[in-house]
């Protein structure tokens, strides 16, 4: 509401403190804890994944940051605990793949990274 009616204020002060106190505290449960945590790991997902897709929606720029800052790690974390379950060679092919379509693709990822930083900057 506040976003609304005060035109000065940015989504970092009016919705930024929430937002960490909100994420933070369950991320770090996540990723320290030696407990599998199932449950908290899906709705710490799916959470960020609506704080982030609220965020752009509303072009808000602290939704998408912080939400964007918490689903890499959680993603990573994840990640990490399926590495042992599956057979290496998967993970060199996939490597491998990412790295030839990177290479194929280098000026267009390079144009929309640049546009990308444009759209995150000019978010509220």
């Amino acid at each position: 509401v506040a976003l609304r009616h005060r035109p000065g204020l940015t989504s970092w002060l009016a919705l930024g403190p929430g937002l960490g106190a909100a994420l933070l505290p369950s991320l770090v449960s996540v990723l320290a804890s030696g407990e599998p945590q199932p449950w908290r790991r899906l709705a710490l997902g799916l959470v960020a994944l609506g704080v982030v897709l609220g965020g752009a929606v509303r072009r808000w720029q602290a939704p998408v940051v912080l939400g964007a800052a918490t689903l890499v790690p959680l993603a990573l974390h994840e990640l990490a605990r399926g590495w042992d379950l599956l057979p290496r060679w998967i993970f060199l092919g996939l490597g491998g793949v990412l790295l030839i379509t990177l290479a194929a693709t280098y000026e267009r990822r390079r144009r929309d990274l640049a546009r990308l930083r444009t759209l995150v900057t000019n978010l509220t």
